[in-house]
């Protein structure tokens, strides 16, 4: 299994800070926020993983390059429309780079080691991480059947009250659901739709083809940083919980 890191963002809402850093790079007790990322999948014994860079992608080389500790293999695809698309073009971009299955990460979160190790040993091929509501205002719901497929999900939906939690950002796709992303998506960049979220055409192959399960984590330590109360909290309550729980 091939871990994929989605790191194409500008994270506009981080500026100043991302106006010369990328969110990945966002300083948390002294190491990038990607080395978390990068720690957690060498610790769960997952060994090659494929960085979708864009904005400052030189910054990744440099700072990363193509290994980890020794202990990961690095590659990276390229995002040259960064600006201009959203996160499923940039998925699109490992096309040509994936032959197998993967575990697709956001690169501005911070979480517990476990919430790997959970999807890794879950049976189900397909699964998207769940972790209950935060109440942050900025959540995507997540609703479910009563077998835990994913039903629908979005910021906005009409079925928030039913929700069973919200995205995490971390998602365990089998080769064949991805071939699926990128048909439906490359019907969509046909129809000049490409600034969109990846975690929309899943919601789509759900309802219409492939079921995707839902995992829901009870009191995971995590977070998504995408504006500076969420960096400060991350550094004050999140990063010393994970240190607390491992």
């Amino acid at each position: 299994m091939k871990a994929v890191i989605l790191a194409a963002g500008m994270g506009t809402r981080l500026r100043p800070i991302t106006e010369t850093l990328p969110k990945a790079f966002l300083p948390i007790d002294g190491k990038p926020l990607i080395w978390y990322s990068l720690n957690n999948l060498m610790r769960s014994g997952i060994t090659d993983v494929l960085i979708v860079t864009g904005f400052l992608h030189d910054r990744f080389h440099v700072q990363i390059g193509d290994t980890f500790k020794d202990s990961l293999n690095i590659e990276y695809a390229h995002n040259p429309r960064y600006s201009e698309t959203g996160s499923m073009y940039s998925l699109s971009q490992t096309k040509e780079m994936i032959d197998e299955d993967i575990l697709m990460l956001e690169s501005d979160l911070l979480y517990e080691q476990r919430a790997i190790e959970r999807l890794l040993t879950r049976e189900f091929q397909d699964t998207m991480l769940v972790a209950p509501l935060s109440g942050s205002g900025d959540e995507v719901y997540i609703t479910a059947d009563n077998e835990m497929h994913l039903t629908n999900l979005g910021k906005d939906i009409p079925e928030k009250d039913q929700a069973i939690g919200e995205l995490v950002g971390i998602t365990k796709l089998s080769y064949s659901y991805l071939e699926k992303l990128w048909e439906y998506a490359e019907r969509d960049y046909d129809n000049g739709k490409e600034n969109y979220h990846y975690e929309e055409v899943i919601v789509r192959v759900a309802q219409n083809e492939r079921p995707l399960q839902c995992l829901v984590l009870p009191e995971l330590a995590w977070i998504e940083i995408d504006k500076a109360e969420d960096l400060q909290r991350a550094k004050t309550e999140i990063y010393p919980a994970i240190q607390s729980n491992e």
